[in-house]
């Protein structure tokens, strides 16, 4: 019995060496793909847990007395998060091909290595590129995370800055990845107050000055509704005499994405107004 107990402590101690006779020729190649799994399981693994814990680190800043704002700390973190997740990647490739190496003929690697080496290079131009171009735009601050922008011929909200691409959600919800070296015009919605613009096309035979001062109400009304005006909506004047008619204009100005909503507001409220003191529109 005791003889029987050492010789299974035996076998299993042995353990590899007796897969070696069971397997083969089959062993060494079983061996590294394991190898290489247990690489990729411990890559994918440490980049959930790091990016997880740079996302907690950051959002602990907010709530410090002296921090950035919060739009900067929500682009420093997705930044961050993909430095973090391209390190990890990157050295589990150099661990990978180590691996291959080790196990295969160095002179097969190489000439595969060869081989591939041109269009290794070509990738590296654009991925230097867009790494370059994405560290430009956070040093400058072109646009945060949460910001309305426009990038090329994209508008959305900017959801993740990240080394390589930007990445925004349009009003349709559709997400756009861009490469950042392939972003030549940036337009910033968000920064600085915006002006809203509202015109209203009229027929010559209204009463001008009735019109005057259905505008003025409707401008004093909308100024009471919103905590987001910079500026009293204001009746501008006519701004052009067309063959048909004229064109009033309203102005105001807003914090930055208050401007929409809020002219959509004097729209309605410029219908309802004009439908009351039946004011027609063109």
């Amino acid at each position: 019995m005791i003889l029987d107990i050492v010789d299974i402590i035996e076998w299993i101690t042995n353990i590899p060496g007796n897969l070696k006779i069971i397997l083969g020729g089959l062993y060494n190649p079983l061996v590294l793909i394991v190898k290489i799994i247990a690489v990729l399981v411990i890559s994918v693994l440490l980049s959930k847990f790091g990016s997880k814990m740079i996302r907690k680190a950051m959002e602990k800043q907010k709530s410090f007395k002296h921090r950035l704002d919060d739009k900067r700390i929500d682009t420093m973190s997705t930044l961050l998060v993909s430095v973090f997740r391209y390190t990890v990647y990157i050295l589990s490739g150099v661990a990978i091909l180590t691996l291959l190496t080790n196990a295969l003929n160095l002179q097969s690697v190489l000439a595969a290595a060869g081989i591939g080496g041109l269009a290794v290079g070509f990738a590296s131009q654009s991925l230097i590129k867009d790494v370059i171009s994405g560290a430009f735009i956070v040093f400058e601050n072109q646009y945060s995370v949460g910001d309305m922008v426009t990038l090329e011929d994209r508008t959305g909200v900017v959801e993740e800055i990240e080394l390589r691409v930007t990445k925004i959600r349009d009003s349709k919800g559709d997400l756009h990845i861009i490469p950042n070296g392939e972003i030549k015009k940036v337009t910033n919605h968000s920064r600085g107050n915006k002006t809203v613009v509202v015109d209203i096309p009229l027929p010559y035979r209204v009463d001008v000055n009735k019109v005057f001062e259905a505008a003025d109400k409707v401008c004093r009304s909308v100024s009471e509704e919103f905590d987001t005006i910079v500026e009293n909506p204001r009746v501008l004047g006519i701004t052009e005499l067309a063959r048909g008619g004229f064109t009033l204009r309203i102005t105001a100005k807003t914090l930055p994405g208050a401007h929409w909503e809020v002219e959509r507001r004097i729209r309605k409220a410029i219908k309802e107004e004009f439908d009351r003191e039946n004011i027609e529109l063109s």
